[in-house]
């Protein structure tokens, strides 16, 4: 998804960038596919198109470097509005886009019609960054004074893809509905300290469910009764993978490890982004479950989309999200 997104919320700490069913309508449960939506303003089978394609495929790459990336603007989200722009020293050539209110509005915009105010309470920051065209397109971070509270990231150049930046504000927003404070207890200690291993692991044998990396899930949670459910039995060979981003400076070697581990098991995953993080996995899979039709076979795949199907809010969310998309200008 670095092309798409790559925040990418926790690989066992925030690491990576830190990207069809029951149509609820009024009682009525109908097959909610991408072609339903063909009087879209937007196209959501483009929307979904946007979305696929591998990630992790570095055949050839000897080296890798992340593009420069910026901080433009922060602000504070009241609703629907944007509060106190707080500027950052930044280079000339990016002044102009630092001071382009209207746009910074409107990639938040379309964060506000896709997912209805009640779905976002979390968020209470607005973050404008960019690292140029389709790389990191969006990310989200917990607060760091209240890590029950989320920040929402966008790169504003990516508006020139809408279609994929939609997608990414999906996935994105897929963290906020798994890991907020109703699903995962918020760890303050984690949260200051991301990389240390060591506390990441005496968490993790404190909690009796599945610890994130940002904190112990609840039982109840949906990334536990996921994890429970898909990542149990590939769990150790996927940490011995995940355990290579430690080991060097070099990434490659191991986004090629995740690669192999995704062809290996390519009936389980959506794409090969999922194999990043069992919270990458859920995310993917939330994404596919609101742009894509009800899977009718019965693969580990297929079964990952009708898992969401299962919660009615669930169901409802993604025809709110349908619908707002469709109503996009």
């Amino acid at each position: 998804m670095s092309g798409r997104v790559t925040f990418i919320v926790v690989l066992l700490v925030l690491v990576l960038s830190l990207f069809a069913g029951y149509f609820m309508g009024r009682g009525t449960a109908n097959d909610l596919g991408v072609e339903y939506h063909a009087f879209c303003t937007i196209s959501t089978d483009q929307v979904f198109k946007s979305g696929l394609g591998d990630v992790y495929d570095y055949e050839g790459v000897t080296d890798f470097s992340e593009p420069d990336f910026h901080y433009l603007v922060s602000y504070i989200v009241e609703g629907n509005a944007l509060k106190d722009p707080s500027l950052v020293n930044v280079p000339a050539d990016l002044q102009d886009e630092q001071k382009d209110m209207a746009l910074q509005n409107e990639a938040w915009g379309l964060f506000t019609a896709l997912i209805p105010a009640q779905d976002r309470s979390m968020v209470t920051q607005f973050n404008v960054f960019t690292d140029g065209y389709s790389n990191t397109l969006a990310a989200v971070d917990q607060s760091s004074v209240e890590p029950s509270q989320w920040m929402l990231e966008v790169d504003i150049a990516d508006l020139e893809d809408r279609n994929a930046l939609i997608f990414t504000m999906i996935h994105e927003y897929a963290h906020l509905l798994t890991l907020n404070a109703s699903q995962v207890t918020p760890d303050l200690e984690i949260l200051k300290a991301p990389e240390d291993i060591e506390l990441q692991k005496e968490k993790s044998a404190a909690c009796p469910n599945y610890f994130t990396g940002t904190g112990c899930s609840h039982a109840d949670s949906y990334i536990q009764v996921f994890y429970t459910r898909f990542w149990v039995d590939i769990n150790d060979e996927w940490a011995q993978v995940d355990a290579m981003q430690y080991d060097s400076e070099d990434d490659v070697p191991y986004y090629n490890a995740l690669y192999d581990f995704y062809l290996a098991h390519q009936d389980q995953f959506v794409g090969d982004y999922a194999v990043t993080h069992p919270t990458e996995d859920i995310a993917e899979s939330f994404t596919h479950f609101v742009f894509s039709p009800r899977p009718s076979g019965n693969s580990i795949r297929e079964q990952k989309l009708a898992f969401f199907y299962e919660f009615p809010e669930l169901r409802q969310l993604r025809e709110d999200i349908l619908n707002g998309a469709c109503k996009l200008k």
